[in-house]
């Protein structure tokens, strides 16, 4: 039976919930899983990536940035996983993503152009939108709320995002990224 690793970098819930759906739909396709937030694991934890037939990476994007542990992680392994390209998923979490007209753009930003250093070139890349909790108590704070809700007003046109959740993610977009994964492993 096949075994899939899936790995993500979250820094306030929304990576972990695309993670955990897209790791719902393999593991309904009759394939194992071991998923791992890398900010709660000390990735030499991890054991080599060979021992599983296939990986998926995701990470979420603030300031035009993947999480600390994703980049971390991906340097330090990359010739592990330049040899399982075949069988590797990467996925960015991001609000350049909300909009279908600019996923390829945060693709190329925000994976290729990353990657392309590291000489990798996974075989299935995506860029979904993310979901901003702006309810009173959420973990957006601070300055970063403040560019939040400026960039809603502006770009989304919404002229009061305070104490809301706006969800831009495309669960449709998640369940078709889970799905050509799983077709990986018939070719």
């Amino acid at each position: 039976m096949s075994k899939v690793l899936i790995l993500y970098g979250t820094r306030y819930g929304t990576t972990k919930d695309i993670s955990d759906e897209i790791e719902k739909i393999i593991q309904e396709k009759g394939i194992r899983t071991e998923s791992h937030n890398l900010k709660d694991i000390d990735s030499k934890n991890i054991p080599p990536l060979n021992q599983y037939d296939g990986i998926i990476i995701g990470t979420g994007i603030k300031i035009k940035r993947w999480t600390k542990e994703v980049k971390k992680f991906v340097k330090k392994r990359k010739s592990e996983l330049r040899a399982m390209q075949d069988k590797l998923g990467f996925y960015v979490c991001c609000g350049e993503a909300s909009k279908k007209n600019k996923i390829k753009d945060a693709i190329n930003n925000y994976i290729i152009s990353n990657l392309k250093d590291l000489g990798l070139e996974p075989k299935l890349l995506d860029a979904f939108g993310g979901a901003y909790d702006l309810r009173e108590g959420s973990a957006v704070s601070g300055m970063t709320r403040k560019i939040v809700i400026g960039i809603m007003q502006k770009e989304e046109g919404i002229e009061n995002p305070e104490g809301k959740l706006h969800d831009f993610r495309d669960w449709e977009q998640i369940k078709d990224f889970a799905n050509k994964f799983v077709e990986l492993f018939d070719q």
